[in-house]
């Protein structure tokens, strides 16, 4: 579903390159987990994937179609249909309740029938009861189910999580991954998780790691 050709991206002419020549193929459905210490370039790699960023070179298709040349509108428009996003400090609004939070794509795609589809990803991310609350009420896993939940709230082709537990204790951690690798069986989803944690890489099905720019063989 997601091929790299020779991804390069330059920061400036005069720096290092942050990313030299990455190739990388993900299939539907896979859970890959990308590693990396800091500097190793895999927030570049991630950045590009989302299309946040556009790399300095090389090719991304996303099925038939390379994405890598879009503008920015359109960059902004596929992430709405196509990526969903899960981050290490949630990145919810603490102004909104927790079904506004969820329901905020589908606002920005001018979706206002969002009543039944909130309350089964509250269901599938197994907080069924925590609909009207505010985000001061909750804790840190339930509020990384509100933000996976909000992320598979428009039927994503795949989902980028951020170290998704990083701010999380240990059990806490485990169950938010055993909450990802279920709701990839269930939709067939991919998923594409940086992490420094090999205990979390352990739950996808692959590790691609990256170093000084490059993935290691």
């Amino acid at each position: 579903m997601i091929k790299l050709q020779n991804i390069t991206k330059h920061y400036s002419e005069s720096s290092e390159p942050a990313l030299r020549g990455i190739d990388l193929h993900i299939g539907k459905g896979e859970f890959v987990a990308l590693m990396g210490e800091s500097g190793s370039g895999k927030t570049s790699l991630l950045n590009i994937l989302g299309l946040i960023d556009q790399p300095s070179s090389g090719e991304y298709f996303f099925g038939d179609q390379n994405v890598a040349g879009l503008n920015e509108k359109e960059r902004t428009l596929f992430r709405r249909k196509k990526l969903g996003f899960i981050f290490q400090f949630f990145n919810l609004l603490p102004a909104l309740s927790v079904k506004e939070n969820i329901a905020l794509p589908l606002h920005l795609n001018g979706i206002r029938n969002y009543e039944k589809v909130v309350k089964e990803r509250l269901s599938q991310v197994g907080i069924p009861e925590l609909e009207g609350r505010s985000l001061n009420t909750l804790s840190g896993g339930q509020m990384q189910r509100v933000a996976i939940a909000r992320a598979l709230i428009h039927e994503p082709s795949f989902i980028l999580a951020d170290e998704p537990t990083g701010n999380l204790d240990s059990k806490t951690a485990e169950d938010i991954l055993s909450l990802l690798v279920k709701i990839r069986k269930e939709n067939n989803l991919t998923i594409i998780m940086v992490t420094h944690s090999h205990e979390s890489a352990n739950h996808a099905d692959r590790k691609v790691e990256i170093i000084d720019g490059k993935i290691k063989e």
